[in-house]
């Protein structure tokens, strides 16, 4: 099997309009450009590049020859734009240092000769200013370099790539536009292997600038605590890791539901801190009293699973009837079964409630959510490896395929994908509402050997599986067990 690599991932953008977020623990703070311009979340501004050779400007957002990147499939982005000789390199990621936020933007010369890099401001901005090492738009600091810039110009309006084409001087500039026009630019000398680091504030007071590659390195620290795979896909591989660090960045973002989602595998993958930082989110959201049926079911799902999977109270009594009430047509029975699971021993009232609405309910079998198809799966990677895929949805989709629970049981490899049947799978410390499942699948010709470890959350029930619950596997579904740690030989898979 082939494994992921550290450094660059070689993750093509699919268009030109793709675009990844970027952020920190605190959540998404700037969008990057499948063409590496950085734009700011809530600023009207952007910072975008080109690289000055001998015989012209290469604009990054314009040129064929760019790749957009991820770093180790973390939320760092790495932008290469082929120029005679060899790349350019950008790399853009969210740096935190405990007084301020900004986005550092690292460009590494990677061809034989030295190059010049521009570097514009420009977007929705009355005032565009150019003072010594530092970009400002309508007053507020929006680009601050490590160096005083060779060259540097500025416009009310028209095209400022022509400014820089023409080789503006160096020195203090200004521009104002009364309809938002104005823009800026600054050109800086890019030696062979020294970097140039500039700073994109987004909030608070200045930081310490500091290499992306230390940025990626702790992004990648913070996943290797989670649950981990063993998978006879490579990009599934890349899928997990890149999964786990989309949903510990959107659990800090705005959005309900997709906080909401990022909840929920954070428990599942054993990060219930993380977690918890979403469903934070998702409280502040509700006490400014809205929501839509798909963030209230998603919010329930996400309320719910902190009781199931990692023990704590989770506030799910105060809220389930609103949200439940919000959720309207949109409730389905998996998400009222794992309602009523989580309230059992915190409001038994209301876990009998939403019982009797499951009762009731005409949706499919709790606990039976559809796995989707071996094409939903691999269309769920695919996006999800790509340049601004949808990191969640992949992630979702190999958990579901790997673990299902249900209140009494539960399903190691529910619904493998026909192409991983024959090949060794790996699954370590996935929590579930029983405890942290790690199991793995070895072929002996057609027929399938699992060998599992299920450890309750109270370790004192290790000698048995608590409230009689059995263990199964989706490659073959005659088969159960009810230790908490074995080996078996499976029948064959046809």
């Amino acid at each position: 099997m082939v494994r992921p690599d550290r450094g660059l991932r070689e993750v093509e953008a699919s268009d030109r309009g793709a675009r990844e977020l970027i952020g920190d623990l605190e959540g998404p703070v700037a969008a990057v450009s499948a063409g590496g311009a950085v734009e700011p979340l809530g600023s009207p501004w952007r910072v975008s590049w080109a690289v000055g050779t001998e015989d012209r400007w290469h604009i990054a957002s314009e040129e064929a020859a760019v790749r957009a990147r991820l770093v180790d499939d973390m939320p760092v982005v790495a932008t290469a734009m082929r120029v005679s000789g060899g790349d350019v390199v950008q790399r853009a990621a969210a740096i935190t240092d405990g007084t301020g936020r900004a986005v550092v933007v690292e460009f590494v010369n990677e061809t034989p000769a030295p190059v010049s890099v521009a570097l514009v401001l420009s977007g929705s901005i009355s005032t565009a200013r150019v003072r010594g090492s530092r970009l400002l738009a309508d007053g507020r600091s929006a680009l601050e370099l490590d160096r005083t810039p060779g060259g540097a110009t500025a416009l009310s309006g028209g095209d400022i790539w022509e400014a820089v084409r023409s080789g503006p001087p160096a020195g203090d500039c200004e521009a104002r536009s009364r309809s938002g026009l104005a823009s800026a630019a600054v050109l800086v000398p890019l030696t062979v292997g020294v970097p140039l680091r500039v700073a994109v504030p987004v909030g608070g007071g200045p930081v310490e600038v500091r290499p992306t590659e230390q940025v990626a390195a702790g992004w990648s620290a913070l996943v290797s605590r989670a649950a981990s795979v063993a998978l006879p896909d490579e990009s599934a591989e890349r899928a997990w890791r890149r999964g786990i660090a989309a949903c510990i960045l959107a659990a800090g973002g705005a959005e309900l539901a997709t906080a909401s989602r990022a909840a929920v595998v954070l428990d599942r993958v054993g990060l219930a801190d993380e977690a918890d930082r979403g469903r934070e989110m998702i409280v502040r959201a509700l006490d400014g009293s809205w929501s839509t049926a798909v963030d209230a079911v998603a919010a329930l799902r996400a309320q719910a699973s902190r009781r199931l999977r990692s023990g704590r109270v989770s506030g799910l009594a105060e809220w389930a009837g609103p949200l439940v009430d919000a959720a309207g047509h949109r409730l389905d029975a998996f998400t009222l079964e794992q309602v009523a699971a989580a309230l059992d021993r915190e409001a038994p009232a209301a876990a009998r409630d939403a019982r009797r609405l499951l009762i009731e309910s005409t949706s499919r079998e709790p606990g039976t959510r559809s796995e989707g198809s071996d094409d939903r799966v691999h269309a769920s990677v695919r996006d999800s490896v790509a340049f601004g895929g949808d990191g969640l949805a992949g992630i979702e989709a190999l958990l579901d395929c790997l673990v299902a629970e249900t209140a009494d049981h539960i399903v190691m490899a529910p619904a493998l994908p026909a192409a991983w049947r024959g090949v060794s799978a790996d699954a370590s410390s996935i929590a579930t509402r029983h405890g942290t499942l790690s199991f793995s699948v070895r072929w002996h010709g057609s027929r399938p050997a699992l060998l599992w470890d299920l450890t309750p959350p109270d370790r004192s029930a290790a000698a048995g599986l608590d409230d009689g619950v059995a263990l199964r596997c989706g490659l073959d579904p005659s088969w159960s067990a009810s230790g908490p740690a074995g080996e078996a030989l499976l029948g064959p898979v046809v």
